[in-house]
């Protein structure tokens, strides 16, 4: 009974570890959202929105109250600008500054506490540093045209250059309460804590377990695993979660969730996949060692006694 309580415990502890690490990636290393989103500026429908957001920040007008003349320029050269790597490399600083934010917002909610609301947990993405890529060659060419005329500031350039920063608050549904996400965040931390659980338990399983017992607990440890990874897989394939916002957000963000949705699936998926192989060898090891494992023979003492018993007929 112990050695089977210890196996399904490591099953749950190693499914733990798994969704920790990938949260714990998520949040604090820069390779995994460079993977999800950096190629995002290349996508069409993101680029549009981007101008249109740039253009409005700048004029002051949504980029259709424009003459045509203007938008056609303006967009050409910004959409032929968000696809060279200096445009990307500030798309890069833009998704990393927004991902430490974030990371940054989910611990102080953790530690500070909330009040249940989704309005807790501030969400923002910071398209400044690409607006600023975007509109550099336009600010080069104005420099170099009236920055020799005395009563210039070059500095004034820098207004092409606006702040723009994404709220992403309307993402939060009304009742959904942002300190679990701060308390999922801050458990993520510890992942390879649960990950060693999760093998000293195993381990412990398969010591303080007899006979066919011992494989037993193994094999359900192992389904209970099997479970654990095809759910996992099936929420992030079949039944995905659904960003699709509940309140109205710019474009650039409604692409962006789009985009990231397909993509955190993808990336996610292949580490349950192994996860859900590895649980099917255990299953089967286990069920082998059950039916190889011979079962407990009579009792020694009872067959010495028989034995004495005939020498002294």
């Amino acid at each position: 009974m112990l050695s089977t309580l210890c196996a399904v415990l490591a099953a749950l502890l190693a499914a733990a570890a798994l969704a920790g690490g990938q949260i714990d990636q998520l949040l604090r290393e820069e390779e995994p959202v460079r993977e999800i989103a950096g190629d995002l500026p290349a996508q069409e429908g993101f680029a549009e929105a981007a101008v249109e957001m740039m253009v409005e920040e700048l004029t002051g007008e949504d980029e259709d109250a424009l003459p045509s003349g203007v938008q056609e320029a303006v967009s050409g050269m910004a959409s032929s600008v968000l696809k060279e790597d200096q445009t990307l490399e500030a798309w890069d600083e833009s998704l990393q500054t927004s991902r430490e934010d974030l990371a940054a917002e989910l611990e102080r909610l953790f530690h500070e506490g909330g009040t249940g609301s989704p309005e807790d947990l501030v969400v923002a993405l910071d398209l400044s540093p690409m607006a600023a890529a975007t509109t550099e060659p336009l600010r080069e060419r104005l420099e170099g045209l009236l920055g020799w005329l005395p009563f210039f500031d070059e500095s004034s350039f820098d207004a092409l250059a606006p702040e723009i920063v994404v709220n992403l608050d309307a993402v939060a549904e009304d009742g959904v309460d942002p300190y679990q996400w701060a308390a999922g965040a801050e458990a993520s931390k510890h992942w390879t804590v649960m990950a060693g659980g999760a093998a000293l338990l195993g381990l412990l399983a398969m010591v303080i377990g007899v006979g066919r017992g011992r494989w037993a607990a193994l094999a359900l440890g192992g389904l209970l695993g099997l479970g654990l990874g095809l759910g996992l897989w099936i929420a992030l394939s079949v039944a995905s979660p659904d960003l699709t916002p509940p309140q109205q957000i710019p474009p650039a963000a409604e692409v962006l969730l789009d985009h990231v949705q397909a993509r955190l699936t993808d990336w996610a998926r292949p580490a349950w996949w192994i996860f859900t192989g590895a649980c099917s060898v255990v299953v089967v090891v286990g069920l082998l060692g059950a039916v190889l494992t011979p079962s407990r023979g009579p009792d020694p003492a009872g067959s010495s006694v028989g034995h004495d018993d005939l020498l002294r007929v």
